[in-house]
């Protein structure tokens, strides 16, 4: 297979194909996208707008535009997702979507539980407007993107994300106490909704071997590919996460061919220990969160996700961060996303890797 938007996609392939092997080629995996050489960086700030009021020609020219003044070196794959904003799969249990236009890079759903007693059962609202639109845009996408770019799998803000979606943060950190059984049964209902909507999104995308799959965290493989999270996870202790979530949250991992998990904040790592033992998640991508210091300097984390077994998805690195850690990491299972100005740059930090590896 050929992108036009990314001529070396089959060498791109070769080395994700040895990252899930465990193999280090000649260097860790670098993704970067970049300005095309002459060209400025352009933002797409209206993406979940577009998608939500059903203006798809203009995100398909937004599209054009960005695939233009963009160059993908490396590892990176080209790809776009039909995403409706990071509440989209409450919308699909039924909770109605909402957005603003002085507010067009975000959406969001009002919660609609009141009671868990009456929200039974938790179902995929195969005729809700927002599950409808998604696969029409999904499809939509596939045919603009055939041949010159990846449709990319949705934001699955699944399990207990999606029941605070429902509920409200808040009110669920309370009702892990105050009904308990109740949220023993809405988790066990969301938790047969995530593949349903995992094949119905790979499928109105024009996934297939032939293309692999991608996420919003840009790793790619041949077979299928996700990225599992619980941003939920803060603000819950390691007992209540065992009991309702960690279930759910294996089972994605299981039901993937490869996937990473999203570890979110300072206060996620009381969870760490628990997520690493879990054998399906193949990588942490360890976000630190704002006001927090970045990635790299958290080097006990990345050691000790690596000791595990784990691989790494380490965001916003520069070519210098790249050679401090380079040194401290064994480079297996290592993904650096860089955020650099130009492909010359790129350039030169994987000759360097290439030289020190």
């Amino acid at each position: 297979m050929q992108l036009s938007a990314k001529p070396d996609f089959e060498q791109a392939c070769r080395m994700w194909n040895a990252y899930w092997a465990g193999e280090v080629l000649n260097r860790p995996l670098v993704v970067a996208e970049v300005a095309a050489p002459g060209a400025r960086p352009r933002v797409d700030a209206r993406r979940y707008y577009h998608a939500v009021t059903g203006q798809y020609g203009k995100q398909l020219a937004a599209i054009d535009e960005w695939l233009a003044r963009t160059a993908f070196p490396a590892e990176t794959m080209p790809c776009f997702a039909p995403d409706f904003g990071p509440d989209q799969f409450a919308a699909w249990l039924g909770a109605e979507l909402r957005l603003s236009e002085q507010s067009p890079t975000t959406s969001w759903v009002r919660p609609s539980v009141e009671d868990w007693a009456d929200a039974f059962p938790l179902e995929l609202d195969e005729s809700g407007a927002a599950w409808r639109r998604v696969l029409e845009y999904s499809r939509v996408l596939a045919e603009h993107a055939a041949g010159r770019y990846l449709v990319a799998l949705c934001d699955l803000h699944s399990n207990a994300d999606a029941l605070s979606a429902l509920r409200g943060p808040e009110r669920l950190c309370m009702d892990f106490y105050d009904s308990p059984s109740l949220i023993e049964q809405a988790m066990r209902e969301v938790r047969h909704i995530y593949p349903r909507v995992y094949q119905a999104l790979y499928d109105a995308g024009g996934m297939s071997r032939e293309t692999g799959s991608i996420s919003w965290i840009p790793f790619w493989c041949e077979g299928r590919f996700g990225a599992v999270q619980c941003d939920f996870l803060c603000m819950i202790s390691p007992e209540l996460s065992r009991r309702y979530v960690l279930p759910a949250i294996e089972e994605e991992a299981a039901s993937l061919d490869h996937c990473v998990f999203h570890l979110d904040g300072p206060g996620a790592l009381v969870h760490l220990d628990d997520l690493l033992s879990i054998e399906d998640i193949d990588v942490i991508q360890w976000v630190p969160g704002a006001g927090q210091p970045p990635p790299h300097e958290w080097v006990d984390v990345l050691k000790k996700c690596q000791q595990a077994g784990k691989g790494l998805e380490i965001d916003g690195q520069t070519a210098e961060t790249i050679k401090r850690l380079h040194g401290e990491l064994d480079p297996r299972g290592v993904v650096y996303c860089m955020n650099v100005r130009s492909v010359e740059e790129v350039e030169d930090t994987l000759k360097w890797l290439a030289r020190n590896t």
